[in-house]
């Protein structure tokens, strides 16, 4: 009966038959066993080569109840290690919410183009941007162009954008409270958190840039990309506007009239979001943390530094942690 076995031995009596004896020395297969007063001594973690490389070079030669977990342990708790460790597998997919209704969320961002300085604004709804050039890139420059777009299309509910300083000083928020809306920023140094305006920004310059080698009028070819069919459920114009607009092609007045579904657009939008999150690979869900967690938190020189978490961001997977007596907002 297992009961009634030595507790030193109990260990390893799912392993018995494997177990061999030469040269005063007890071996599983062709790993040592390692009594427990001598495992200190084996220095597996010596170089530091990580968890799974250290495993790895157990498992050839040694063996004792446990060892892997406790080698996991030791690793993980390593400062050297921790301090050294290569940026964490991204978190499966997490998109923005579909907004209920057009020119409700938009997002911002500014850009160079041939020395000429511009700034985008994307409704996250239809994907209808306006691009305006600016006569600098001043923060009061950049709410004059937005205060525009917002007369002709309506005040948005949430703007988001990146930490550039035109949207994260104090003008950029009296002007939000002023106006009613609800200002969000993007994770440092995680720019794909706007990655609607970061995409938009590419669209443009290579709209821009197409139209000046063809020597063609890069507004007419802006035209065209609004009148231009996202998927199946209509345009960027249709969908901000409730209408196409006139365009060189010839059209039919009869397609110049207002009127499509938002349900329609809704569902094909979901559709489209859950085959985004189907073919994200190498993914992984992390937990979440909370006020007071320990953690690592990455830096500039791609090294890892103690810090301590504050409170939940805003965003979802964002915290704001303290490190050195400094706040730093950071994606999980």
């Amino acid at each position: 009966m297992s009961s009634e076995i030595d507790i030193q031995i109990k260990p390893y009596w799912n392993i018995i038959e494997q177990i061999t004896y030469i040269d005063e020395l007890l071996l599983k297969g062709d790993c040592i066993i390692v009594p427990e007063c001598m495992r200190k001594e084996m220095q597996i973690h010596r170089s530091h080569l990580g968890i799974e490389k250290c495993l790895r070079r157990a498992r050839e030669i040694l063996y004792w109840p446990s060892m892997n977990s406790q080698i996991r342990d030791i690793v993980s708790q390593c400062g050297i290690c921790c301090h050294y460790r290569n940026k964490q597998q991204k978190e499966s997919l997490h998109s923005h919410e579909i907004p209920e209704r057009p020119w409700q969320v938009v997002t911002s961002d500014l850009f160079e183009l041939d020395r000429e300085n511009y700034v985008v604004i994307v409704d996250y709804y239809s994907k209808f941007f306006e691009v305006s050039k600016l006569k600098d890139t001043k923060s009061n420059t950049v709410i004059e162009v937005l205060k525009e777009n917002f007369a002709r299309h309506g005040i948005p509910e949430i703007v988001k954008s990146d930490n550039g300083p035109q949207y994260s000083n104090y003008e950029f928020k009296e002007f939000a409270k002023i106006y009613g809306f609800v200002h969000i920023t993007s994770l440092p140094r995680y720019p794909q958190s706007n990655g609607m305006a970061e995409r938009t920004v590419q669209t443009v310059k290579k709209i821009f840039k197409k139209a000046k080698e063809t020597g063609r009028d890069p507004y007419l070819a802006l035209l065209d990309f609004r009148n231009t069919p996202i998927e199946n459920f209509g345009t960027p114009t249709q969908l901000l506007m409730g209408r196409r607009t006139r365009t060189t092609l010839p059209t039919r007045p009869s397609l110049l009239k207002p009127g499509f579904s938002h349900r329609l657009v809704r569902n094909s939008l979901m559709r489209k979001r859950e085959k985004q999150k189907l073919w994200y690979k190498t993914a992984k869900p992390l937990k979440k943390l909370k006020p007071g967690d320990v953690v690592r938190m990455r830096d500039e020189q791609k090294t890892w530094s103690p810090a301590v978490v504050v409170k939940n961001s805003h965003e979802p997977r964002s915290y704001v942690v303290q490190k050195n007596n400094t706040l730093y907002r950071r994606n999980r």
